[in-house]
């Protein structure tokens, strides 16, 4: 039933009028509120809507009669209430149910986890159904790396209800890409809502690979031959061990934006630099940073057009140089370490 607040001023007026002096034909009414017929009856209609409002089957001529309230609510809404009880009784039951299966599960579980500290499932179908499975006992945090620039939209679509249902539970989600991820569309959508609910992104010009670890406990690795496939790794020192990884990743990562920064253009320029200078080719920096090839084969251009290098060998040679001109000279060890140092005079400005 709608709220009473929702009923025009006529139609409170009239429905007072019905309470206080019973029921009344339609020209009565309009006489004693002051108002046209028209009006009048278009008043009574809004009530009847309500089914505040019927006809008075005794009057002679015909009567409005004022309705209870409670008399409307239950023919408004009664039978949806009734509804909705039964779906809800429906849905308690089937709780129940699952519910009394939970100690099976828990048990066979635990000795599956107590006998495999590492499974690998070759089953893409298995493994969703697994990090399903494992994120909805997950309690308090969620590790996840993610390399290779913006994420596949599908897969976004995918985890964005996962992940918000998780986070509404209070669940801590920590989440790394690589800082090409930055100018995603679709990841620039994933970070904003789940960053409003609470998780927190940042970014790498590279990645260590990919990884999602639930309550420090269980983690999901790749299978470097079979995409569809995962290792699931259970052991504790090995699981700690890839939680400390990703630690120290993290404090060297931005927080994410939808644009680079100063910081982050810089780390990957030193990126692609130090690829270079190792004899990379354009295929394995593009892959290892996340960006498509013409991307990467664009910053090698700068990059090469700011060292003034005509060739990749000669841009790898100066970077190379550049590196043991910034890299601090190495101590003298016939040098006295106890003699004082003379101290610098500052600098005139």
């Amino acid at each position: 039933m709608a709220d009473a607040a929702e009923l025009g001023p006529a139609a409170l007026r009239l429905y007072t009028r019905l309470l206080e002096d019973g029921p009344q034909p339609t020209t009565a009414l309009a006489a004693a509120l002051g108002l046209a017929e028209e009006h009048t009856e278009r008043a009574a209609a809004e009530l009847v809507r309500h089914r505040l409002l019927a006809r008075d089957p005794d009057g002679t001529p015909a009567r409005w009669r004022a309705v209870s309230p409670y008399t409307a609510a239950a023919e408004l809404v009664g039978p949806e209430e009734n509804r909705l009880r039964r779906r809800l009784e429906t849905l308690e039951r089937t709780r129940a149910r699952l519910s009394s299966l939970i100690p099976l599960y828990e048990e066979t579980y635990r000795r599956g986890a107590d006998s495999g500290a590492v499974e690998v499932v070759e089953s893409r179908d298995r493994v969703m159904l697994l990090i399903a499975d494992t994120a909805a006992r997950c309690t308090e945090e969620v590790l996840t790396v993610q390399p290779g620039g913006g994420r596949p939209p599908g897969y976004l679509e995918r985890a964005l209800p996962r992940d918000l249902e998780m986070l509404g539970r209070g669940v801590r989600l920590h989440t790394l890409y690589q800082h090409t991820a930055r100018y995603s569309p679709g990841t620039q959508e994933y970070v904003q809502a789940v960053g409003a609910a609470g998780a927190e992104v940042r970014t790498l010009g590279e990645l260590f690979g990919k990884m999602l670890v639930f309550d420090r406990a269980t983690a999901f690795l790749p299978v470097w031959d079979n995409p569809d496939a995962a290792v699931v790794l259970r052991e504790p020192s090995a699981v700690a061990f890839l939680c400390s990884v990703f630690a120290n990743a993290w404090s060297l990562a931005e927080p994410f934006s939808a644009s680079y920064t100063a910081t982050t253009s810089a780390q990957l320029q030193d990126a692609i630099a130090g690829r270079l200078a190792d004899g990379a080719k354009d295929e394995l920096i593009a892959r290892r940073l996340g960006m498509s090839l013409r991307t990467c084969r664009r910053h090698i251009a700068e990059l090469m057009d700011e060292l003034g290098a005509e060739s990749r060998f000669q841009a790898g040679y100066l970077l190379a140089l550049r590196s043991a001109a910034a890299a601090p000279p190495a101590a003298d060890p016939h040098r006295a370490t106890t003699a004082p140092r003379t101290p610098r005079t500052p600098r005139t400005p």
